[in-house]
């Protein structure tokens, strides 16, 4: 799976066709809500403390996307996650054009972003080696944590540019992560309970 063979660290409201949703959230998935609501494997792809990640089925799908997970902490969705197929060009053409159609629609809902890098600097003639060798590359950024709570708006907001090794080779991909106002403080504190169980005898 996408989310674990990538070592990231850490999506968005408004997809082409999927307008009607945006209100209920990113591909028709809350951010808060339970994830009974919603169609996911039965056993979580990971866990860490009491954060656990299903691979999820939408209600409202993207084309551009074939793999998508949450994060939930005690069962809530704390984190949306959406990534585009592997593409094995050695340009990355494929996955530079979900991000050039992503760019837009993102920069025409939020506003400039804090971050955006417009080129992958060192990458060569060939970025998906590049992505895989550096572990992905986070490209645009959105922090709203620190803007007040309005509900049209998550935590935050961000795009990768990833690579992988795949059965056939090097392949690259890009992902959207949308996270609550929560997710930051809860994703520490799981970091911290599980250094606490580390260390005891």
């Amino acid at each position: 799976m996408k989310y674990i063979r990538t070592i990231l660290v850490c999506a968005l409201c408004i997809f082409s066709g999927a307008a009607p949703a945006a209100a209920a959230g990113a591909f028709g998935i809350e951010l808060g809500s339970d994830i009974s609501r919603y169609g996911h494997g039965e056993s979580p792809v990971s866990e860490r403390w009491r954060i656990s990640m299903y691979e999820i089925t939408p209600p409202v799908p993207d084309a551009r996307f074939d793999t998508y997970a949450v994060d939930t902490f005690n069962g809530k969705i704390i984190r949306i996650m959406a990534s585009s197929p592997d593409d094995g060009t050695a340009d990355a053409s494929e996955t530079l054009n979900v991000l050039d159609g992503l760019k837009d629609e993102l920069i025409s809902r939020y506003g400039a972003p804090s971050l955006n890098v417009e080129d992958v600097e060192d990458a060569g003639d060939d970025l998906r080696g590049f992505l895989a060798d550096e572990g992905g590359l986070e490209v645009l950024e959105w922090d709203f944590t620190g803007s007040g709570t309005s509900p049209d708006k998550p935590g935050a907001v961000y795009v990768f540019l990833a690579g992988t090794e795949t059965e056939k080779g090097q392949a690259s991909y890009c992902t959207l992560y949308l996270e609550s106002r929560e997710y930051p403080a809860v994703s520490d504190l799981a970091d911290q309970m599980e250094q606490k169980e580390a260390v005891r005898p």
